[in-house]
């Protein structure tokens, strides 16, 4: 599979480096302290859940030693504390035509690097690992394997900064690049689908497919305008996927009735698919402050995976 490719990479690696710069200021502002404890660490210490009992061998950090067990026996004895495995994640990037709408503090899509980065950064600082694909139409269009230097997340979202959508394809088939990322990511771990979470009939089997060996954690990038429509008179719509337009009357109470009807109904049954396939949700919206859910679903789900 061929990963999009950018005239100037150059570029394209120095968005990604200041996008990250931001976002690990940010990171360090917000969650420093908050999250300390919900996770075991990769360096065995004093504090830790003892899971091996041996004698002492030279190198040995002397706090590890068990004074009460060594006084019973005729050598030192040591208790080695668990270390936790590294988490495997996986980040599936939404690029369809839709991503591109935005009206507050930019577009969608800039919304959804954003929130990859700072995926890749909460990940980074736990020792985890995180691989990244990416779906302008239904394939997956880039692929990155797990990585958990900085290095290698600066060059993945500079690959994602550096894709368009695909305005001649039509609808993206979400679906089929959830089941095609299952097939991808073969060891058990964790997946975050970013996305508008456009509703289609096979969404609900992909997801809840791939949440049978996955924690998976939906983060819909929202837009308030797809939500509240302004009273601004007749203006003409396009869907940008299908290249429909229409002209509506914004100050009919009328089609304001129907519109905020159409809203509730496609966010009930978005919820509602969400909550059958058991993968935990984040809306992500510009204005919002997401970040410390967001931290807080992908500390969930490496928990629950650890402990099943």
């Amino acid at each position: 599979m061929a990963g999009a490719t950018s005239p100037d990479m150059t570029r394209s690696d120095a968005s990604a480096e200041a996008l990250l710069r931001r976002v690990e200021v940010r990171v360090g502002r917000r969650l420093d302290g908050l999250l300390q404890g919900e996770r075991q660490g990769r360096r065995p210490g004093p504090g830790g859940d003892a899971s091996l009992t041996r004698a002492y061998e030279p190198g040995d950090d002397v706090r590890w030693i068990d004074w009460p067990l060594t006084a019973r026996s005729v050598d030192a004895m040591v208790r080695v504390p668990e270390l936790e495995p590294v988490l495997t994640a996986w980040a599936l990037v939404d690029m369809s035509p839709s991503m591109m709408f935005g009206t507050h503090g930019g577009t969608k899509i800039a919304q959804a690097r954003e929130v990859l980065a700072a995926m890749g950064v909460v990940l980074r600082r736990r020792g985890d690992r995180l691989g990244i694909a990416a779906t302008t139409t239904g394939a997956l269009d880039l692929i990155r394997p797990p990585r958990g230097d900085r290095r290698g997340l600066v060059n993945a979202v500079a690959a994602v900064d550096a894709m368009q959508p695909d305005l001649s394809a039509g609808r993206t088939d979400l679906a089929h690049a959830i089941t095609l990322l299952g097939r991808v990511a073969r060891h058990r771990g964790m997946v975050a689908i970013i996305s508008d979470m456009p509703w289609s009939p096979g969404l609900e089997r992909a997801i809840g497919g791939l949440g049978r060996r996955h924690d998976v954690v939906v983060v819909e990038v929202r837009d308030r305008r797809e939500r509240e429509m302004p009273e601004v008179g007749t203006i003409p719509l396009r869907d940008v996927e299908t290249g429909r337009t229409l002209l509506v009357d914004t100050s009919d109470p009328a089609f304001q009735a129907r519109f905020r009807a159409a809203v509730a109904d496609a966010e009930t049954r978005r919820k509602g698919m969400i909550a059958r396939t058991g993968a935990r949700y984040v809306a992500i919206e510009p204005g919002r402050d997401w970040l410390l859910d967001m931290a807080r679903a992908l500390s969930q789900g490496s928990r629950r995976r650890l402990a099943s």
